[in-house]
């Protein structure tokens, strides 16, 4: 009886696992879709990116996959997505966003102050991360995937955000 209920709990275990990879997986996915359509409602200087669109990756994320499938099939601006993939801060060079992952125990201040970065759209997934700067931070609001704008953030970096994008948004300072 012991033995039953040990395999019991053990499968519920892995049941919820199984269960928080997969809203892991979605929830990336979702965020992927988002960055992409950020594309839609941002304008970043051409002079400033003249080639391909870049979206850089920092730390180990699920959304690397997404954001793979949508380089292979969309373009922005008529422009060629790069993914690029970084370790450090060092590493880090020009790009148009620059996504950084949960899991990485870097702070954002040392990305922020980053010259090749001054002109990119950096988004985060902590907690206070557009309060720090960052210019979009995803965050679950009653379990639902939301995005937090800091208007600030996006002027100083010269890009123009449209007026549709801002009415979905949480606004912080």
């Amino acid at each position: 009886m012991q033995r039953k209920k040990f395999i019991f709990l053990l499968l519920c275990l892995l049941m919820a696992r199984i269960s928080y990879a997969q809203t892991e997986a979605e929830e990336s996915n979702l965020k992927a879709a988002f960055i992409y359509n950020f594309t839609r409602f941002i304008d970043w200087d051409d002079n400033v990116f003249p080639n391909d669109f870049m979206i850089g990756v920092v730390g180990n994320s699920l959304i690397n996959g997404p954001l793979e499938e949508i380089a292979k099939t969309r373009t922005v601006n008529n422009k060629k997505i790069i993914i690029k993939y970084f370790k450090s801060v060092e590493e880090v060079e020009k790009c148009n966003i620059l996504f950084i992952s949960k899991n990485l125990k870097i702070p954002l201040s040392e990305f922020l102050e980053k010259p090749e970065l001054k002109k990119s759209l950096i988004i985060g997934e902590k907690e206070t991360y557009a309060q720090k700067g960052a210019g979009i931070n995803f965050v679950l609001v009653d379990k639902k995937l939301k995005f937090e704008i800091n208007q600030k953030s996006l002027n100083e970096a010269g890009l123009k955000i449209s007026a549709q994008l801002l009415k979905l948004a949480i606004i912080v300072n």
